[in-house]
């Protein structure tokens, strides 16, 4: 989603900003109506969480950001001044490794301050309580009433509405707060621009920011803070949300309020919703998770709406959280790198099968400040794994972008079936795919997907009556999936055939793409062409690969090329050299994966086919060995890949 960078402002260092406790004479009503303290000090140190400086404005220049040791011996200040004992200890709400490295703490102040504080605060609610139980209306009682919509997975409806009590200081704060868009006073918005800059959010879109409610709330001593709001199921903007976290500017620190307090350590008055959940839908299959807010809005807004949420309570487990989750079919965790170990504790809770941890260094909010969006994206494509052919995971390290695959196989070994099952299952995990298909025709390929999606032999008459039901789940998912026809390359040059993937991977923001096969291309660009000759052909092969190389490097796609082979015997075995055309088609890929076809040792009738990995750029384990067979279902054109080197 692109983005306009907010206009810089005219403004003093950081560390000459004071809050001013005081209403200047014209200033817009945007303030709390009443504090709950009448002491400035008290004020201050209203809330939960911990304290941070405030940092400089993030410069452009490259003198101005910090490098890895200037990060290390901050650090090492930090701890010992503070006596952290490793970075787990900093507050990823209010830090990034971009800037915060001066962490502070005023806890126990802050805590004396608010246990006097909430005394007074709960003797105001006993008499508003008194009055409102005399009054009984029912417009009263439904201020204390909040639908309660459970996540998938629960045996509850989804509109079965539960009534407890609202926090009133979420109900107070939220009725107070605004939109960050209907700013209109000057030093309103100055103030909160300085503020988003401060926490690295500047960057995200105002669509973005309403569309997760995001609001600001400036108190009656001219503290801005931004408001994230927690939900249970849909709501709108305008109702009040189960729970809140609100990141304040106190002088020149930052202070974190939780919303529903904290009664005991490590103890919740109740489960206080997901930020981001109102958006969840039926039709949403997948779901990225952070720790954090800032990255959920960061994720969010890099990738054009993904659906993205933030764990109410960070990294650590918070088993209220998994019934909400358990209708995704895929889960994505995007921890901060020394948290992994809780992202592991939440994939063996959520089933690891349909789980991938995205090992990155950096956090999306870095990513974000330093105007890199596009890494956000490659990351979550680094990070999809093979389900059905979950066995290559091990070997190939999972799909990545930008890569070239090479497939051969003999002539009937099946290398068209195996292709459109490896795509299947990688599109039916939301990754966009570009299937040019120049062999067969795109109705086959299209009910071969369907059968093997499906699992039936669909094809079958006594299964015609489960067509209709497996087309519309198909139906559904084969949005991500485009097929291009082989009419619209007929009589095209090379140049112009990879012209024409080259739009529709950067119109569709094409992720994988699919061409089976080279040979057959170049045979649709020579069609009228009788006199080439054989190295002309080669030189239009090499030439078609080189054009699909830099297809994928500058536009980020994964691409699968399937390329016969020179050899026609059917129990010879295929090596690198076996590959048709020239060696620059294997020296481009990344990988080489051949099927080879073996004859059974028992029944010499039968055939067995095994997958070979002669090269692996990246995972560098190879295959050359009838270890890894590909077990073929006849009925429902499906494979099962087995590892005889796991059951050793």
């Amino acid at each position: 989603m692109a983005y306009q960078p907010l206009r810089r402002y005219d403004e003093p260092e950081y560390g000459s900003l004071t809050s001013r406790h005081h209403l200047s004479p014209g200033r817009s009503t945007f303030r709390r109506r009443q504090s709950l303290s009448p002491n400035p000090q008290l004020q201050q140190t209203q809330g939960k969480g911990r304290i941070v400086g405030f940092p400089d404005f993030p410069s452009t220049s490259e003198d101005d950001n910090p490098r890895s040791d200037e990060d290390a011996l901050a650090l090492e200040e930090l701890r010992q001044v503070k006596g952290t004992a490793d970075m787990e200890e900093l507050d990823s709400d209010l830090y990034d490794r971009v800037s915060y490295l001066n962490l502070m703490s005023r806890q126990e102040e802050r805590n004396r301050f608010r246990r006097i504080e909430e005394s007074e605060r709960l003797r105001r609610l006993q008499e508003n309580a008194e009055k409102i139980s005399s009054r009984g209306t029912r417009e009263v009682r439904e201020e204390f009433e909040e639908p309660e919509r459970f996540g998938p997975g629960t045996s509850r409806p989804v509109n079965t509405v539960v009534s407890f009590p609202l926090d009133p200081t979420i109900r107070q704060i939220w009725a107070d707060a605004i939109d960050l868009n209907e700013i209109r006073n000057v030093e309103d918005q100055a103030e909160f621009r300085s503020l988003k800059i401060q926490l690295g959010i500047d960057r995200i879109t105002s669509e973005t920011l309403t569309r997760y409610h995001i609001k600001g709330h400036m108190d009656s001593y001219d503290q801005p803070a931004i408001c994230y709001p927690r939900y249970r199921g849909p709501s709108g903007r305008t109702r009040t949300p189960i729970g809140l976290k609100v990141i304040r500017r106190v002088g020149d620190k930052l202070e974190k309020e939780n919303y529903p307090e904290v009664e005991e350590k490590g103890k919740l008055i109740r489960f206080s919703g997901i930020f981001g959940y109102h958006m969840v839908t039926p039709a949403d299959r997948r779901v990225i998770l952070t720790t954090n807010e800032r990255d959920s809005l960061a994720v969010y807004d890099a990738t054009g709406g993904m659906l993205c949420l933030a764990l109410p309570n960070a990294e650590r487990v918070d088993h209220a959280v998994l019934p909400y989750l358990e209708d995704f079919d895929t889960v994505y965790l995007w921890f901060p790198l020394i948290h992994e170990k809780y992202a592991k504790d939440y994939t063996t809770y959520l089933n690891a099968a349909r789980c991938f941890i995205i090992n990155k260094k950096e956090r999306p909010i870095e990513l974000i400040r330093e105007d890199r969006p596009r890494d956000i994206n490659w990351a979550l494509k680094e990070a999809v794994r093979w389900k059905r052919f979950d066995v290559l995971n091990n070997y190939l390290r999972g799909f990545r972008p930008k890569e070239l695959t090479v497939l051969t196989g003999g002539t009937g070994i099946g290398k068209t079936t195996f292709v459109c099952e490896y795509a299947m299952d990688l599109f039916t995990q939301g990754v966009r795919t570009l299937f040019c298909s120049f062999e067969m025709p795109e109705e086959k390929v299209l009910k071969w997907m369907m059968i093997q999606y499906a699992g039936l032999p669909l094809h079958r008459v006594d299964h015609h009556p489960s067509v209709e039901l497996w087309l519309d789940r198909f139906g559904r998912t084969k949005d991500e999936l485009i097929i291009m026809k082989t009419e619209e390359f007929r009589d095209k040059s090379i140049n112009a055939i990879a012209n024409s993937i080259r739009e529709q991977v950067i119109s569709g923001n094409i992720q994988h793409v699919v061409i089976d096969n080279l040979q057959f291309v170049v045979g649709l660009s020579t069609l009228h062409k009788e006199n080439l000759s054989f190295m002309e052909r080669v030189n239009l092969q090499d030439r078609f690969v080189g054009l699909l190389r830099s297809i994928a490097s500058d536009f980020g796609p994964h691409i699968t090329l399937v390329v016969h082979p020179r050899k026609s015997a059917v129990d010879e075995s295929l090596n690198v050299q076996d590959v048709a055309g020239s060696a620059r088609i294997t020296q481009e890929a990344d990988n080489l994966l051949v099927i080879q076809r073996r004859r059974d040792d028992v029944d010499k009738r039968k055939y067995r086919k095994f997958l070979y990995i002669l090269k692996n750029r990246y995972g560098r384990k190879l295959v050359e060995s009838d270890q890894l067979e590909l077990v073929f279902q006849p009925a429902t054109y499906t494979h099962t890949l087995v590892d005889y080197t796991q059951e050793k």
